[in-house]
């Protein structure tokens, strides 16, 4: 636990040896979630080490908590284990996956993978193909086909179903197109910048361009061409 594996400050482990300054790990991923949860629910750092109290069933110091914070693209280590992403998830009243979420504009590779941190969304909900032995777990929890059950008991009661609030693949849908349109907007964005950019220099030219940078006029036209020598040999 959080408590129980706590560090003093000063003596964090550094990052290993082997990893790229341009890697991230899924530690710093969840380190990122939970300062984003604690701004999402308004609190303090001092309020969060109380809620956590609850579950971790010992306060932690302020310091410990920034430290986890400061885990995200720092230069020290902060390694979390089951039980205290546990801890945050019902210490802030949201969903595990939360905090295995990919921070917004964060294309780092992950550590020791071929995968991007971009791309951590689809190793969390899963592939379509992939989701056949989570629908037969599921099944064997007593969840079976929740979307059908959802439209009879809306049938008889006129009211949302719990049943289909809670589908699996209702939710993986929804925040995958959410995740998709995040990812989508700011691929767009570039694009269009990229486009502007090469539209202008089709109409500037190299020398305008570099004349706009530099705000140097000497730039803006090619220097006049050198007058052509007489051959001698021709007027002999």
């Amino acid at each position: 636990m959080v408590g129980r594996r706590r560090i003093p400050r000063g003596d964090e482990p550094q990052l290993p040896s082997d990893r790229s300054p341009g890697e991230a790990d899924l530690n710093e991923v969840v380190a990122y979630n939970f300062r984003a949860a604690r701004e999402l629910r308004g609190l303090t750092q001092e309020e969060t080490a109380q809620l956590l109290e609850r579950s971790l069933g010992q306060r932690l110091p302020q310091a410990s908590i920034s430290a986890i914070e400061r885990a995200y693209e720092g230069d020290r280590r902060r390694e979390f284990d089951a039980h205290e992403i546990l801890a945050f998830a019902l210490a802030f009243d949201l969903p595990l996956v939360w905090f295995f979420l990919p921070p917004p504009g964060d294309t780092r590779r992950l550590y020791h993978t071929s995968n991007y941190v971009s791309e951590l969304y689809g190793v969390v909900f899963g592939r379509e193909d992939q989701l056949g032995p989570v629908y037969e777990r599921l099944r064997q929890l007593g969840i079976d086909e929740p979307a059908a059950a959802a439209r009879t008991v809306e049938a008889l009661t006129g009211q949302p179903s719990p049943a289909g609030q809670d589908s699996y693949r209702q939710r993986r849908k929804q925040v995958l197109l959410a995740l998709l349109d995040q990812y989508s907007d700011g691929v767009d964005k570039a694009a269009d910048e990229l486009g502007a950019f090469f539209d202008h220099l089709r109409l500037v030219g190299v020398r305008g361009l570099v004349a706009e940078q530099l705000s140097d006029a000497d730039y803006q036209s090619p220097p006049p061409a050198e007058p052509t020598r007489p051959n001698r040999k021709a007027r002999q």
